[in-house]
């Protein structure tokens, strides 16, 4: 045993080793990231290196819950760090990323004498226990029957409890489990085959009369809910099949990555260890669907994404072998700009610039699109991206969907991006050689893994913010939930604009009325498409129309919830969330933790070109991709949907492509080709509500707020032409912004 403290803002910390540690330690969850640090081999380090990061460097605890710890107790044996705190959420919040950064298990307990620990041990004993697990075959198709006891709470809805009272009331008898199996599957004609061979499991608790089946359809079970529960005693809960983890997110992880996080440590920013360090931009291309800019920092240069075709990089040779003359012409442009008297002494750089690093913002094309062959040119640059943003990147632009297997990925170009990454998430710093010089990370909203970037150098504070959101847009929280962990004022703010002079309004009351037209739709039994790009608004919709029809349903016994469709893109996209919901930031992250998880429900459905047969029914949901839907499956589902006057279609994002531009122009018909032509008679939402706008950009308003929170002296625009912002560029002025500019292309700024 050994004590020692530790200091922490003028406060010292027991910090006790312990040999062994109380069985109570152990629980379930501990087991499973022991086992999953053994096998991901995830290096434990220096208790005293994970306790200086911990309290002095690591952004994700707030300083109130730093000073909120007492005591530490710690094993190496068992890799387990045991915090004495009463404000310990944010340990278990942040256990995932611990666990990785540091190689340590964190347990939270309120007081020396492990309370906690007994609590919780106590708490899994009330879980759920499978008592007996056998199968039950029909027709040769294979069902999990497991008999449990101790049932969840997530299946006491409303509704069980109104069937369990007319169970007693009535008197209905209970039939033993294996003659109701027998009867539902074999003399049941209520209920049809196909849905009788789409169940996978079922789970039944004997005590209190519930059986959980677990399938993928389940329209006529639910409309016969009555009738099963009168001849069976037993209350039926019909839940979906799980999405299950993702391919894509498997194969990634199986990769060995070429650096770590610590890179950049060695790396010196200063030219000749002088103490000024030069902080530069310099946008390669600055059109709608491109994005490409670099900062250079001293003498490190890293690409803010690369949204570019490769007509752009020999834009990046050019930059990097005469930096040193674009250097000199913007200084001189700052004397004259200045009206200085006298001659500026030139600086002359000694160094042979190079590309350092590669920063991916987010996934989506115009932010992305060159990464692969750039990366054939230069093999070597590390790439800072989310592990969200990776995988969605390998879904939107390879061919690994195309593969005949799935558990590894193919395409050496894309191995060798993989190969090059280097995972940041919200909150966390990569540090430079030179002291307060480094990066930092920071959640954007817009779509899932989407980041900000910080770089502080010295006093000098540059944000580049990706396409945000302000706003919490469902399930995913927008940037305001994290500015606080920023420090201000910003000295220069580059920005997103491509909304900065519109006004979206309320983005949630925008959800709510279009819910009303889907709740209009669904109650005459009518069908509604929506086209959206699948890794953001495609799971926002999901997500949003889900929740609010399931409320209706369970506290209004509302009989006519429609069941919502997907593609199999966006479905593949769900599959990454699902795997990697521990780097969502919202609601959604804690509903797949604690296992409510939406993307499991049976009213959420995938479907492709073999599995149309929903068409011929009333009252879905069709969510499809991309917003203009141009994706070839559509056409098979416009072709029915928008014949019929009483449905509706909804295109949610930019459109670029055919049906999507002529239907915005109001055409009457749609040309698939030559000689396949359909009259277009559905209800287009876009021109019958235009001020009906849903878009994951920040607007003026949302602008407004990023300045007030983040304080910047300087604010500059990317992702829109100069002549569109005038008018935003005299507002923000008017918030008391310093200086406003756009940037120039292939003009170098200097920024300090």
């Amino acid at each position: 045993m050994k004590k020692e403290e530790f200091k922490f803002n003028n406060k010292s910390i027991l910090i006790e080793e312990k040999s062994e540690l109380s069985s109570s330690f152990r629980i379930k969850s501990f087991k499973k990231k022991l086992d999953f640090m053994e096998k991901s081999k995830i290096p434990q380090k220096e208790i005293n290196e994970v306790l200086d990061h911990l309290f002095n460097k690591n952004t994700s605890l707030s300083n109130k819950t730093k000073n909120s710890v007492s005591k530490i107790l710690y094993s190496p044996k068992d890799r387990i760090i045991i915090v004495i705190t009463k404000h310990g959420k944010q340990f278990i919040w942040n256990r995932d990323k611990f666990i990785r950064l540091y190689g340590w298990f964190f347990f939270v307990s309120e007081t020396e004498d492990m309370s906690k620990a007994k609590r919780t041990k106590k708490k899994i004993k009330k879980e759920e226990i499978t008592v007996k697990t056998e199968e039950y075959e029909f027709k040769e198709h294979k069902i999990k029957i497991k008999q449990k006891e101790k049932m969840r709470g997530l299946y006491k809805t409303k509704e069980y409890f109104k069937y369990f009272k007319l169970i007693n009331s009535k008197k209905i008898p209970q039939k033993p489990f294996n003659e109701l199996l027998n009867h539902f599957f074999l003399h049941n004609k209520q209920i049809p085959e196909k849905e009788k061979f789409a169940i996978k499991t079922i789970n039944y608790y004997f005590n209190e009369k519930v059986i959980v089946i677990k399938s993928l359809i389940g329209d006529k079970m639910y409309e016969n809910l009555d009738e099963l529960v009168k001849h069976y005693g037993w209350y039926f809960y019909i839940t979906g099949v799980p999405v299950g983890d993702s391919d894509v997110s498997i194969a990634v992880d199986k990769i060995e990555r070429r650096y770590t996080s610590d890179y950049f440590k060695d790396i010196n920013l200063s030219e000749n260890d002088s103490d000024k360090i030069r902080i530069t931009l310099y946008p390669l291309v600055l059109k709608p669907n491109h994005n490409c800019i670099i900062l250079g920092l001293g003498k490190f240069n890293i690409l803010l994404d690369c949204g570019i075709t490769e007509h752009y990089y020999r834009f990046i040779e050019d930059y990097l072998e005469n930096l040193p003359q674009y250097i000199l012409e913007a200084e001189e442009d700052q004397i004259i700009s200045n009206n200085e008297e006298n001659e500026k002494e030139l600086d002359n750089i000694s160094f042979r610039p190079k590309l350092d690093a590669i920063f991916i913002s987010h996934s989506h094309f115009d932010h992305i699109s060159g990464l692969k062959e750039l990366i054939k040119l230069y093999p070597d640059v590390p790439i800072l991206s989310s592990r969200i943003t990776l995988d969605l990147y390998l879904l939107r632009d390879s061919e690994f969907l195309k593969q005949e297997n799935h558990d590894v990925i193919e395409d050496e170009s894309y191995i060798n991006v993989i190969k090059n990454v280097i995972y940041v998430e919200n909150g966390e710093k990569i540090e430079f050689k030179n002291k307060n010089c480094y990066l930092s990370f920071f959640h954007a909203g817009h779509m899932p893994g989407a980041l900000m970037l910080l770089a502080k150098i010295k006093n000098y504070r540059f944000l580049y913010t990706g396409d945000y959101t302000y706003w919490d847009i469902t399930p995913f929280a927008g940037t305001r939930s994290f500015l606080k962990q920023i420090s201000r004022p910003i000295d220069f703010l580059l920005i997103d604009a491509v909304c900065a002079n519109e006004d979206l309004g309320d983005q949630s009351q925008q959800f709510h009325s279009l819910i009303l037209f889907m709740e209009q739709k669904a109650e005459y039994g009518d069908s509604s498409l929506i086209g959206a790009d699948p890794s953001s608004l495609a799971i926002s919709f999901l997500l949003t129309f889900w929740r609010y029809f399931r409320k209706l349903q369970l506290k209004k016994g509302y009989q006519k919830r429609p069941n919502i469709y997907v593609d199999q893109m966006v479905r593949k996209n769900i599959q990454v969330i699902n795997h990697r919901y521990e780097y969502i930031y919202g609601p959604i992250s804690r509903l797949i933790r604690d296992k409510a998880n939406p993307f499991n429900s049976i009213k959420m459905r995938w479907f492709d070109l073999k599995d149309l047969d929903f068409l011929r029914k009333k009252n879905n949901i069709i969510i499809s991709h991309p917003p203009d839907l141009s994706y070839g499956i559509i056409r098979n589902i416009i072709n029915i949907i928008g014949r019929n006057p009483h449905n509706l279609v909804f295109l949610s994002g930019a459109i670029h492509e055919q049906p999507g531009l002529d239907l915005i122009e109001g055409a009457e018909e749609i040309e698939f080709s030559e000689t396949w032509k359909m009259p277009f008679r559905a209800l287009l939402l876009n021109n019958f509500a235009p001020q009906l706008k849903i878009k994951l950009h920040g607007d003026k308003l949302q602008l407004t707020e990023m300045i007030k929170n983040l304080e910047p002296k300087e604010v500059c625009f990317f992702h829109q032409s100069s002549k569109k912002l005038v008018d935003v560029a005299d507002y923000v002025k008017e918030l008391g912004v310093e200086k406003v500019s756009v940037p120039q292309k292939r003009k170098l700024l200097i920024l300090n």
